[in-house]
């Protein structure tokens, strides 16, 4: 499952911090010299917006990590990303101007002037930190599996028996899968979660371990995440960059760019 590295990443963490304190520097110095706003209403300005900024940048990657917009058309997408960052630009000048209005009444009617122009460089920061957010998971799930790949080279080549069905106990019961029955597996954390049409079902295991012990030809690892039965497969999907598999249970999950290299040897494409 990934993390957000804001706050799971020290280094990441850490230069979220420096940007944030930068770009809410310049954001209310240029509007506070513009506006005439009073060093302390500037000084004011900068701090809640620094604040704000990195708040925000943590709430924006959770969002974009769980709502998985890739899967939707191309209006859906623009119509929750007009909600996004309505609410978000919303949050952050409502945020300026409830302090400011403590710290500095006298500058709290100009921060209502520059409200228009506010909104607007929040729109550019957030399709800018969008971006960001696209780029570093592509590069993030590139970069895992070529360590995978790597890790896998180096380590000898050991015959694995292939299973044919995954037991899991669920309290006093031992619940018996045939792999058949399998339509995707999910890692989760610790765990990997067995995914069938009757439900879902965690066993301690590591994914890895279960993409050498399942029969090659009929499934494939198609995510650092996900390993799926490809007889479960009901369409395959570009959007934008991003190919996404759709599952006879209706679920869509996302084919990195090796997993699609992988599912196209299997299937023949």
């Amino acid at each position: 499952m990934i993390n957000n590295p804001i706050l799971h990443n020290s280094f990441v963490r850490l230069h979220h911090m420096l940007l944030c304190i930068l770009l809410g520097a310049c954001y209310a110095i240029s509007f506070g010299l513009t506006m005439h706003i009073s060093a302390l209403g500037i000084t004011g300005d900068a701090l809640v917006s620094m604040v704000l900024l990195f708040a925000e940048a943590i709430m924006l990657w959770n969002i974009f990590m769980y709502s998985r917009l890739e899967i939707l058309n191309v209006y859906q997408s623009v119509a929750i990303h007009f909600v996004y960052v309505i609410a978000a630009a919303a949050i952050m000048v409502g945020g300026e101007l409830l302090i400011m209005s403590i710290i500095s009444p006298n500058d709290a009617k100009s921060l209502v002037s520059s409200i228009p122009a506010r909104v607007f460089s929040f729109i550019v920061i957030y399709i800018s930190f969008r971006r960001y957010y696209t780029y570093n998971q592509s590069e993030e799930d590139d970069l895992s599996t070529d360590i995978e790949n790597v890790e896998t080279a180096d380590k000898p080549i050991t015959q694995t028996e292939v299973i044919e069905r995954i037991t899991i106990k669920v309290g006093t019961k031992i619940k018996v899968i045939p792999v058949t029955d399998i339509i995707y597996l999910k890692a989760e954390d610790d765990y990997v979660s067995v995914v069938t049409t009757e439900g879902h079902w965690l066993k301690s295991e590591r994914l890895k371990d279960f993409e050498t012990s399942l029969p090659c030809n009929q499934f494939a690892r198609v995510h650092r995440s996900y390993i799926v039965n490809v007889s479960k497969i009901t369409k395959i999907e570009r959007y934008g960059q991003k190919q996404m598999l759709s599952l006879t249970n209706n679920e869509q999950i996302r084919i990195s760019m090796t997993g699609y290299k992988v599912l196209k040897e299997i299937l023949n494409l």
